[in-house]
């Protein structure tokens, strides 16, 4: 019965931990993103409901900063997120973020949510996953030498 009971525990183990995101370097995750911008949520929106019920969100993003890529300050960008998904994003209208993106089938989603999404605070620093890193921390990641083997991200598919 211990045995079992110890197998069990192992095997809850390992597959726990096989659901959990890949946290990526800096430098991994600002070469594997096609575009990496600061600005603001300005409007978030349900557009469907999914028969497994999470919801497929459109975000729309104002350009503040773009640190790579080829948008300029005071663009619109629309930003495809998920609700009803573990470690996916929420957005909150009105906030102000750094996003790490990647074009996807037309759409910009969050590159290796939760961790491409950095809350701006109000005295400028980053929190979640950016926190305790700085803006030119970000900007010498871009800048470096890009790693021999990225690693391979596939888009998220429901």
């Amino acid at each position: 019965m211990k045995r079992t009971a110890l197998t069990l525990l192992m095997v809850m183990l390992c597959l726990g931990g096989y659901a959990m995101i890949e946290t990526l370097s800096l430098e991994q995750l600002a070469h594997g993103a096609d575009l990496i911008v600061t600005g603001k949520i300005a409007g978030v929106r349900a557009v469907e409901k999914q028969a497994d019920g999470v919801d497929v969100v459109a975000n729309l993003f104002e350009i503040k900063e773009c640190l790579k890529g080829s948008i300029a300050a005071g663009e619109k960008i629309k930003i495809k997120t998920w609700r009803g998904i573990e470690d996916s994003v929420e957005f909150g209208e009105g906030r102000s973020y750094l996003l790490f993106l990647r074009s996807v089938d037309g759409n910009y989603e969050v590159f290796n949510s939760p961790q491409g999404c950095w809350p701006v605070e109000s005295d400028g620093s980053f929190s979640a996953m950016g926190h305790g890193k700085t803006i030119e921390q970000v900007k010498n990641a871009i800048e470096s030498r890009p790693l021999k083997f990225q690693p391979e991200f596939k888009p998220l598919s429901l």
